[in-house]
């Protein structure tokens, strides 16, 4: 089978990869929302529906997301919910990467 650049096995992992580094607090919340936002304009044409499905429901967290408490509302989440939300679209989406690889590679 040819991998492409653009497979979307290949895309997932970008996406696990980069929320695995904030679900583990390699990377801060600030950081991985400028990131995320930058790879979701990038890739996100390439997902597969499922992974798609769970990236853009983390798009609304981080759209959510502000780093400074002075300016959180109902409407909006601080860090540590981001941080909270990013471990269960880290979860959700090592079960699709899983489930994926194993369609492409049957």
């Amino acid at each position: 089978m040819e991998h492409s650049f653009r497979s979307p096995s290949w895309q997932a992992s970008r996406f696990v990869i980069l929320v695995a580094q904030f679900v583990d607090r390699r990377i801060s919340a600030e950081d991985f929302a400028t990131r995320f936002r930058t790879l979701e304009r990038a890739d996100a044409g390439y997902l597969d529906r499922d992974i798609s499905a769970v990236v853009r429901k983390l798009s609304v967290d981080v759209g959510a997301y502000r780093g400074d408490v002075k300016f959180l509302g109902v409407d909006f989440i601080d860090g540590e919910q981001l941080w909270r939300a990013s471990g269960e679209a880290f979860r959700d989406l090592l079960t699709l990467q899983s489930e994926l690889l194993d369609r492409t590679a049957g």
